[in-house]
């Protein structure tokens, strides 16, 4: 099993050494939310008949979503998952978006939203099998599936290495307005 505390420590540490270099505050520094209880969890399965993957569940239970998790992409938590502004806004766009972003055949009901951009349309999201979600997680934008994850846990490990990305840009100057 994933140690969630320490890949949260991680990334909030190269958060913080981005936003002591962001002057421009180009990037919003936050924190992730606190875990969600496990009868919440509980409750949202058996409201939604939906099964959440062991991955990102256990993920929710040491952090209930993380707004600007990756520059201004939210993940979501259990309330978000099962609706409100990032679900909706994931879904209008998988019913407007081009053929392109619906490779293989995806829809709104077949994949479950993880991360929602509110500001430009940049996704991330599991597929939905018979009530079961996957543990697969694909990056979707307006061009399609932009990556695809064998698990929860490579999909933070990947945003980390963005991240740190991100970090050496900002070391190097290149974020400066």
């Amino acid at each position: 099993m994933t140690d969630w505390p320490s890949k949260i420590v991680e990334l909030v540490r190269i958060k913080e050494r981005i936003a002591r270099l962001d002057v421009d505050k180009i990037f919003p520094y936050t924190l992730p939310a606190v875990a969600a209880d496990p009868d919440r969890l509980t409750l949202f399965e058996e409201r939604t008949g939906v099964t959440l993957d062991a991955g990102h569940r256990s993920f929710l239970a040491a952090a209930d979503g993380w707004p600007a998790f990756f520059e201004t992409q939210d993940l979501l938590s259990i309330e978000q998952l099962a609706g409100g502004e990032h679900r909706d806004a994931f879904t209008a766009w998988m019913e407007s978006a081009p053929p392109q972003a619906r490779a293989e055949g995806y829809t709104a009901a077949t994949l479950l939203p993880i991360a929602v951009d509110l500001d430009m349309p940049l996704f991330a999201a599991m597929p939905v099998v018979d009530g079961r979600v996957a543990s697969q997680v694909l990056s979707l934008d307006p061009s399609g599936i932009i990556d695809d994850f064998d698990s929860f846990s490579a999909y933070f490990d990947s945003t980390i290495a963005y991240t740190e990305r991100n970090l050496a840009d900002f070391e190097s100057g290149a974020y400066r307005l």
